[in-house]
Order: structure tokens, then sequence, then C-alpha cells
């Protein structure tokens, strides 16, 4: 891995591993016809609804990984990805389990049928499924965040990855830089769209575990359960 994915320990950071997630998972999509062009034509669009992570062993810099994601055929309205990260040894380092809907654009509904003219190959069954629990606390403000520049996606609100570095950057610096994070798991209800700020909330429910709320405008953009161990 590179070093500017890594953090002060050299090890990957949450929101590069999500990053590169998502580069892979965007890479099959356009491999298999869900182009731009599909996307435009089609007005629609895949937005995640929740996401969890489970690290079993740090990803270093330096080394050397294999990714694989498999995209579920749609449960209902939900899509499952599965996406892991692989040692050379072909242990597993990571696991990343990510729910998506399939929205119109134009009318901001979920789609329970595929329209006409999006081709969605995604034929796996079941793949490996992660727990999604959030450990709810009576969350305090503990600062404002804003959707900057080089936050957005070229949707123009703020990447779905970067809500991993943000409560990342809300754990308290000595329990962050002495463990490692070991489970994330967050729920996008709203966009931020880009220049908006937000207040993140946040509440330690347990000795290395804590729940963050982002809110603005009377509502919620997502919540989030981060939890440190020793790996």
């Amino acid at each position: 891995m590179a070093e500017y994915e890594c953090d002060a320990a050299g090890c990957m950071t949450p929101g590069a591993i999500l990053r590169r997630a998502q580069q892979i998972a965007t890479d099959q999509c356009t491999r298999l016809g869900l182009t731009e062009d599909v996307y435009r034509r089609t007005h629609t669009a895949f937005l995640l609804a929740k996401m969890a992570m489970e690290m079993r062993t740090p990803v270093r810099v330096g080394q050397k990984i294999k990714i694989e994601t498999h995209p579920c055929a749609a449960q209902r309205a939900v899509y499952l990805r599965h996406t892991a990260l692989y040692g050379t040894d072909g242990a597993v380092l990571c696991d990343i389990d990510s729910r998506w809907v399939l929205v119109d654009t134009e009318t901001k509904r979920i789609l329970r049928r595929v329209p006409e003219g999006l081709p969605l190959p995604f034929t796996v069954q079941a793949v490996p499924q992660l727990d999604h629990t959030l450990l709810k606390g009576a969350a305090q403000p503990d600062g404002v965040e804003t959707a900057g520049y080089t936050r957005c996606d070229k949707n123009r609100h703020l990447n779905n990855t970067f809500y991993a570095d943000i409560v990342c950057d809300h754990v308290p610096l000595a329990q962050m830089t002495a463990q490692t994070p070991v489970r994330l798991a967050i729920v996008y209800h709203s966009e931020v769209p880009m220049g908006m700020d937000f207040t993140l909330l946040r509440a330690q429910t347990a000795e290395n575990r804590w729940y963050f709320c982002g809110a603005g405008d009377e509502k919620k953009h997502f919540e989030a359960d981060l939890t440190l161990g020793m790996l």
C-alpha cells in the first residue's frame, strides 16, 4: 500500500480502504456495461445506504494485497456487495459489507424494478454478511464539519468514504494512536451537499467504542459506530 493511504503507525486508514473498495466496485460496474452514459440515459444512480467493515489484520504500508468484490442480485430493493482484502498468503485482512439502493435521479425515489435499458448482470445470490448494528448513546456536539471541495465527488456532495476519516479524527487522539480501528459501521441518511456545514455529535458507548451522528438542517445525515482494538 502507498504511504499516503496509511496513518502515523504505517497502517492503511479505514477511509483509504473504503476508497479502494469504491474504486474496484466502480471499475467492475463499468466493465459490466454500467457506464456514466447508461446511468444518465436511464436517470438512475446507486446510493450507499449502509456499510460495515471489520479489520482482521492491519494493512501496512508497502504491503501487497488482493481485492475481490462480489455484487449480489437485488433482495427486494437492496443490492448487497461484499468486498475483501487479502494478503499474499490468502488470509483475509478486511471485510466490507455494503448495501446499495437504485434510485431515480429525477424523482429521488428508490426503484424496486430495474428500468429498461439498464443492464444489471448481478447474479451472485449469497455473500458473507456483517453486523451493521449501531450502539447508540447520548451524543453531544463535538465540532462542526464541512463538505469541502476535496471531500466531495462528481455528484457534488460529501463522498461516502470521507465519513470514515471524519469519525476517526474525532476519537481522542491518545486512544486513536494507541490502538487501531477493528470495526466501523455507517448508516447514510441524507447527502451533505458541497459547501454545507453539519454538526458532529459523539458519545462514548464502551471503553473503546464510539457512536457518532452528523446532523444539520433539523435532519440526520449519517450515523456511525467505531470500535478500536489491538490486532
